[in-house]
């Protein structure tokens, strides 16, 4: 491989329909050659993906299988590649799939693909790409994306060139889409095209951006912010994630004790911060009271199953001291609900593959967050036992995250160009976008209606504060 060069850009407009290109090197690169169901197991999706080497194939419990999430928006005919965790005795393993291409040696090549990632917490998940046995890039911890592009530029050094996709999750999943290899004349400059500004039919909120960074980090992911004005979150540097309060460029951070990766992900106006943390194989929760950590995993949740998933997060706390987030076990994932030493769990009612996330609750216990039901990823609102639920127009799907005592809700959706944020009042709806943000994720919105997350600009997430304009 004597050159390569990376771009990536959100997918701007889904078309119809998928149509093979006729220069296009790569068989079934769209992957619609083959039904959703295993012709040889009809209680399986299929594993068996015409022109491609799929490493688990053979695996009853396959993980790399076909899906009906696809770029092309059309479930019924257009099919996309799941790639899903796989395990051995020491965890996470790579899985991959690959194609041998008959190229011409000093050819260029134009490769690329759309590539969407269900990863919630981006907190331990890798994707590969290799080209004639060169890893050409490496994306490591990709947050919670729909589909995006991605392209490269490669020389081909013989008549046949191995092109294959290896990825590694812990709990989530990769789709993969319409992989293209065409030949070129020239190269394009290596340049990165961000998204349409704003989302159509939906007015931009009116706020005011201030964007930090945890020096020294890889990232930063502001998650909650407090009436005055704290923010917490975490961040990633060469040693892993930890967690962070920050207020007015004033900054500090925190691990749990002994612990290997540290997520603040809630806040209330006493200080007291809860998240999760990663310790002896498994994911644990947490309150941080000063500087004092005291562990309040939701009882009763299998070791054993928790060695392999992101089992459980503590997610938000209010100013009661009420605590809520989600957990797994073998009936799937639920949210809980923790007042005082009493765990309560609950499921939406609308969820029918038993996937329920709480994110956030406010003084009144009005609980906000997502699940998945057959239209995808939606919003809820929960108030005593009464569920209602939502979605951002003209969204493919929503996430709801915080809620403060108004009543107003923040979050973050996906409308087929870019992952955008929303501020929620009653039933009017309002774009969050960072400017010049590529993706903007919001997390947290305090009785001020100061709302902050974390943006994608073009090279690494950066947190945010937005506040409103008068």
């Amino acid at each position: 491989m004597s050159t390569v060069l990376v771009t990536n850009t959100h997918i701007f407009k889904a078309q119809a329909t998928s149509r093979p290109q006729v220069d296009n090197l790569v068989v079934n690169g769209n992957f619609a050659a083959d039904p959703l169901v295993s012709p040889y197991d009809r209680t399986r999706t299929n594993p068996f993906i015409s022109g491609w080497y799929n490493s688990v194939a053979k695996n009853v419990s396959s993980t790399t299988s076909l899906d009906n999430y696809t770029v092309d928006d059309a479930e019924n005919y257009s099919l996309s590649v799941f790639i899903g965790p796989n395990y051995d005795d020491n965890g996470p393993t790579f899985t991959y799939i690959s194609q041998k291409l008959k190229t011409i040696p000093g050819q260029k090549y134009e490769l690329s693909y759309y590539l969407a990632n269900t990863d919630d917490e981006a907190s331990s998940n890798i994707f590969q790409t290799y080209v004639g046995g060169q890893l050409i890039d490496e994306k490591v911890n990709l947050p919670f994306q729909g589909f995006t592009k991605y392209t490269y530029y490669f020389v081909a050094k013989s008549r046949t060139t191995e092109l294959k996709f290896a990825s590694k999750q812990r709990s989530y999943w990769y789709n993969l889409d319409n992989v293209s290899v065409t030949p070129v004349n020239k190269f394009i400059k290596n340049e990165v095209s961000p998204p349409e500004t704003e989302a159509s039919l939906i007015p931009r909120a009116k706020l005011v951006f201030s964007t930090f960074d945890i020096p020294n980090s890889i990232a930063t992911d502001a998650q909650a912010i407090n009436d005055q004005g704290d923010i917490v979150g975490y961040f990633r540097d060469s040693t892993g994630d930890h967690g962070f309060s920050w207020n007015s460029g004033n900054f500090s951070t925190f691990d749990y004790p002994n612990a290997l990766l540290t997520y603040a992900n809630g806040i209330n106006n006493q200080a007291n911060v809860v998240g999760s943390y990663y310790q002896n194989t498994v994911y644990n929760t947490f309150l941080k009271i000063g500087d004092s950590f005291s562990n309040i995993d939701v009882p009763g949740l299998d070791p054993v199953f928790a060695q392999s998933f992101s089992n459980q997060s503590a997610r938000d706390i209010n100013n009661q001291g009420d605590v809520v987030g989600f957990f797994r076990d073998g009936s799937g994932t639920h949210g809980f609900l923790k007042k005082g030493n009493s765990y309560t769990s609950f499921d939406n009612p609308n969820t029918t593959y038993q996937y329920t996330i709480a994110n956030g609750i406010n003084d009144g216990g009005d609980i906000v967050g997502f699940f998945q039901s057959t239209k995808g990823y939606q919003a809820f609102l929960k108030q005593g036992d009464n569920f209602t639920n939502f979605d951002v127009p003209g969204a493919i799907f929503t996430h709801a995250s915080s809620v403060n005592n108004q009543g107003n809700i923040v979050g973050f959706f996906y409308d087929g160009v870019a992952n955008r944020g929303f501020l929620k009042q009653g039933n009017k709806f309002t774009v969050i976008n960072v400017p010049g943000a590529y993706s903007t994720y919001v997390y947290g919105i305090n009785n001020q209606g100061q709302i902050v997350g974390y943006f994608y600009d073009g090279t690494k997430r950066r947190g945010f504060i937005a506040r409103p304009k008068w």
